[in-house]
């Protein structure tokens, strides 16, 4: 139980940061409804999208984190960190130049209205251009990671969340600077996070600690996570690139880009995880009860991402009120599907754990390219019928796909010995809430909340009362345990 309290611990705390980190990133959505408009507001999420792809293709994380405990050896780490980040600056200038070049027709991929071909194809250099600030910080954080320090990769992100806020409310309702000066924000903030931290870069700046065999190492194990990390783009990002295309409404890529940021607590929560508990089963593998911590790592992450999923479906009519406006009321019919999926994505990256630990991470890049695959094409052929609500759908086939492959294949070549009897009621209790959902949104549009709320409410306690009922806890016991705990503290 104690593993499980260091685990949930660092967990909380990558929380903490991330919670905050995504609320900054909310406060800012008011302001690109308000300034940029619907149009501009898409083609944002859409650059962004682009730019988290353009980062998977310098994460060799997995690697470094398998590397790095092999052998304690200062030397030999420095070697590790060094080779990576070097590896890095090299794909980034290739990255920069080539979106500087071809600009001219990747902008094509964008909505192009009134104009806005010409920062369309300055932004894309932008975000290219962002990346060698980003590379100072995500090595911070990486290292701090597998120290095990996560207040340390707090601070990295909380400060860069304050700054991009300051410097994006100065451009758009200041300076009126559109969507290149929300770019020159973000760069600006990264910028000046990775100069605050320059300190620590002197564990891997310099080039004599550089060696090409490790890294052939380092990326021949990477490799597969990798493009695994750029199929699950695909997954939850191609839907407006396609949509761009699909939808005769173009306005309703607006309500994708506003669904996708509403998830975020969700999306919190999966990060959450999945920055814990790398570095966490690796330190742990070698243990006698690892398979139980896992188990345990397993259930409560499903029974947590279900409750949160009930709480962003709660709050999220108000959210598009406060943030948006009534025109983006709509997302409520897409937000409850793009959360389950979340759900089922943390369930994936359960059972790809078991794959690394015996090194087998070309199953998980299959299981991916399936997903992707399903994701992609659901969308192409139903987006244009059906609407903007297909993406919600594509996500969670696409997940389905992935999960149920990595399981399978998992228990035959991976050892994979999670157990899923208690993890399934949970998920049961959600989907029948989803359905339930399906006829109750039609009065959440028209503005009556008390069936809704009653749902969400019931739902929300089912969901708790039979985790806890799984996990033998009494809660009336654990109720009295924590009073007579600060009773006697305060007399103490």
């Amino acid at each position: 139980m104690s593993k499980i309290k260091g685990f949930i611990g660092e967990t909380l705390v990558y929380g903490f940061g991330n919670v905050f980190s995504r609320l900054f990133a909310m406060f800012l959505i008011p302001l690109y409804a308000k300034y940029l408009g619907k149009v501009d507001y898409s083609n944002l999420v859409m650059l962004q999208s682009t730019f988290t792809i353009l980062t998977f293709v310098l994460a060799l994380n997995a690697g470094i984190f398998f590397y790095y405990y092999e052998y304690d050896n200062l030397r030999y780490r420095k070697i590790i960190l060094t080779s990576w980040f070097y590896y890095q600056v090299f794909a980034a200038i290739l990255i920069f130049l080539s979106l500087y070049f071809l600009s001219p027709w990747l902008f094509n991929l964008f909505v192009i209205q009134n104009g806005n071909e010409e920062i369309i194809r300055w932004s894309l250099v932008l975000v290219g251009f962002q990346l060698f600030p980003y590379i100072f910080n995500i090595t911070n954080i990486n290292y701090f990671r597998i120290e095990r320090k996560p207040k340390k990769v707090i601070q990295i992100v909380l400060l860069e969340a304050l700054l991009t806020l300051i410097f994006v409310v100065l451009s758009l309702s200041v300076f009126k600077y559109g969507l290149i000066g929300v770019l020159f924000s973000q760069i600006f903030a990264r910028l000046i996070v990775s100069i605050v931290f320059i300190n620590h870069a002197r564990l891997y700046i310099k080039l004599k600690y550089f060696s090409k065999k490790l890294l052939k190492k380092i990326i021949a194990y990477s490799w597969p996570f990798v493009l695994s990390s750029m199929f699950t783009w695909i997954i939850v990002s191609i839907d407006k690139f396609i949509g761009v295309h699909a939808l005769a409404d173009k306005m309703e890529l607006a309500l994708l880009a506003l669904a996708m940021q509403l998830v975020l607590p969700i999306s919190v929560l999966t990060d959450m995880i999945r920055m814990a508990i790398g570095p966490y089963v690796m330190s742990i593998r070698k243990e006698e009860d690892a398979e139980k911590s896992y188990q345990q790592i397993f259930e409560l992450s499903v029974f947590v991402g279900s409750v949160v999923v009930v709480v962003v479906i709660l709050i999220s009519p108000l959210l598009t009120y406060v943030l948006a406006d009534i025109t983006y009321i709509d997302v409520i019919y897409v937000i409850p599907l793009m959360a389950f999926a979340k759900i089922l994505s943390l369930i994936g990256n359960q059972f790809s754990i078991c794959f690394s630990l015996v090194k087998k991470n070309i199953y998980i890049l299959f299981s991916i390219i399936i997903a992707g695959a399903i994701g992609v094409a659901v969308n192409i052929f139903f987006m244009n019928k059906y609407g903007f609500v297909v993406s919600g759908y594509s996500q969670i086939l696409a997940y389905i796909g992935m999960t149920t492959f990595l399981y399978f294949l998992g228990r035959r070549k991976a050892n994979l010995k999670l157990k899923l009897k208690n993890s399934l009621v949970i998920v049961g209790v959600v989907v029948a809430y989803l359905i339930g959902l399906y006829f109750i949104n039609p009065l959440v549009e028209n503005g009556e909340y008390i069936v809704f709320i009653l749902l969400c409410m019931l739902v929300f306690a089912f969901i708790t009362w039979i985790y806890f009922k799984q996990q033998k806890v009494n809660l009336i016991a654990l109720f009295k345990t924590v009073v007579n705990k600060n009773i006697k503290r305060n007399r103490a």
